[in-house]
């Protein structure tokens, strides 16, 4: 039977100094995957690294688990964020469908690239990944963003089956820039293969 976890916070923090006091936690808990890993891991470490007393911590967070999935949240929603202004970037330059592609794929590429340390421990090591909030609704969220994108490209970009080939295409698109990201061999450099998922992308449009 499945361990169940608590990831939800005892409280959010409302002022600004409170604010602080938990950014300064997560950004100590995103550092310590990173360098250390899940399993090594801890509140009394996160406290330590962030500068906090163990029981600030615990005024917020009730374990580990709910540090975690905070940490993990916010990382999700800042690529959401990022991937929202670099599609209209996208979709407001001139030479459609080739160069929006283009720019939009390089930016979700960099903008995984940039967080590829935190997403390969989060996905080979946190346990509770899917029960987190932001990451069961991705898939949904990527399909808003590219149905936004294939709402406004409609006159240069047409399908048979609009629905359908937006949902292929995203997540497609989204599972090769993991691997591009986080999986790609040695020989082929990232530069190469988001060179090439641009060109595989414009010849299905």
């Amino acid at each position: 039977m499945a361990q169940a976890f608590d990831l939800t916070p005892k409280k959010l923090p409302l002022q600004a100094r409170a604010r602080a006091t938990v950014d300064a936690m997560l950004d100590a808990c995103t550092r310590l995957l990173v360098a250390e890993g899940y399993e090594a891991v801890s509140t009394n470490r996160i406290a330590e690294v962030a500068g906090v007393s163990i029981g600030s911590l615990y005024e917020y967070f009730p374990n580990k688990q709910s540090l975690v999935a905070a940490a993990l949240s916010r990382t999700l929603r800042e690529i959401v964020a990022e991937m929202g202004v670099s599609l209209h970037k996208a979709l407001a330059l001139p030479r459609q469908p080739h160069d929006g592609i283009d720019y939009w794929m390089r930016a979700m590429v960099a903008s995984l690239d940039k967080r590829a340390d935190l997403l390969r421990v989060a996905l080979r090591e946190v346990p509770f990944l899917w029960e987190i909030p932001e990451v069961r609704e991705l898939s949904q969220t990527l399909q808003q963003l590219g149905q936004e994108g294939r709402y406004k490209s409609q006159r240069v970009i047409q399908f048979e089956d609009p629905e359908a080939s937006t949902y292929l295409l995203t997540n497609m698109t989204w599972a090769a820039m993991l691997q591009t990201v986080l999986h790609r061999p040695p020989h082929l450099s990232r530069e190469r293969l988001t060179r090439t998922l641009v060109d595989m992308v414009l010849k299905l449009l």
